[in-house]
């Protein structure tokens, strides 16, 4: 297990309560995902450390209450939600092809988005809302998954998202603003994290999903995503565009 986390300290502590359950001790990688720097440096480190990876899961998120720009001069949410699994899984892709049945989990959240302006205002340029943002970078993340899903067809790999629901963690209370206020509403309805977990874990680890590839579910279960989630040709113009903002070559 290894994991990629922003905060030093809250990383060790999360290796520490793994520790205390796994076989052998996890890894612990450091960098913030909304840098492409740090992407880079992170995959570099994970090709100098690992032979294969046989399954990543792309968790990192973050929903910011006012506009604000990473140090690449990218929207801060986008950067962070959409743009770094994007980037990071494309860095990483030959060691995930190493493995017998390599397999790629994206977290989402199905939040409708209307198909004509989508591809206009993918860093918030023409309005910027928090909701707006964070409901762009998610259809961005199926987008990205059905894509990735198409091009890796001819190999051993999948790619599939998840949809874990709304669960009690601190994201919310970081995040201020229009997300704090929708959880103290629902925060009676809110899951567990280990409840949460239990999506991620069964596309990571179930051999019931061993084939499958290309979907979307929410927490357990296979459902519909939104419409404009299976408009080929604005996930092609995506990836382009995600491919230039990050510099990789196609």
């Amino acid at each position: 297990i290894c994991l990629v986390c922003r905060n030093a300290a809250r990383g060790r502590a999360a290796i520490k309560a793994i520790t205390e359950v796994a076989s052998r001790p996890p890894l612990l990688f450091i960098a913030d995902l909304s840098s492409q720097r740090d992407i880079h440096h992170v995959a570099a480190t994970l090709h100098a450390q690992l032979a294969r990876i046989d399954v990543l899961i792309n968790n990192a998120g973050a929903a910011f209450a006012t506009r604000q720009l990473t140090t690449d001069g990218i929207e801060r949410t986008f950067a962070t939600n959409h743009l770094a699994p994007f980037l990071l899984t494309n860095l990483v892709l030959d060691l995930v092809r190493e493995a017998p049945q390599g397999r790629i989990v994206t977290l989402t959240a199905g939040i409708p988005v209307r198909r004509a302006s989508f591809l206009e205002n993918l860093q918030g340029e023409q309005h910027y809302s928090q909701f707006s943002a964070y409901r762009t970078s998610k259809v961005s993340n199926i987008l990205f998954t059905y894509e990735l899903a198409r091009r890796l067809h001819d190999t051993r790999i999948t790619a599939n998202c998840v949809h874990p629901g709304p669960v009690r963690t601190e994201f919310t209370q970081k995040a201020g603003g229009t997300l704090l206020r929708l959880s103290k509403i629902l925060r009676f309805i809110m899951r567990s994290p280990e409840a949460g977990a239990q999506g991620p874990i069964y596309l990571a680890a179930d051999p019931a999903v061993a084939d499958v590839t290309g979907r979307y579910f929410v927490s357990r279960k296979r459902r519909k995503s939104p419409g404009i989630t299976y408009d080929r040709d604005i996930a092609r113009k995506l990836w382009e565009i995600s491919e230039q903002l990050t510099s990789l070559k196609p």
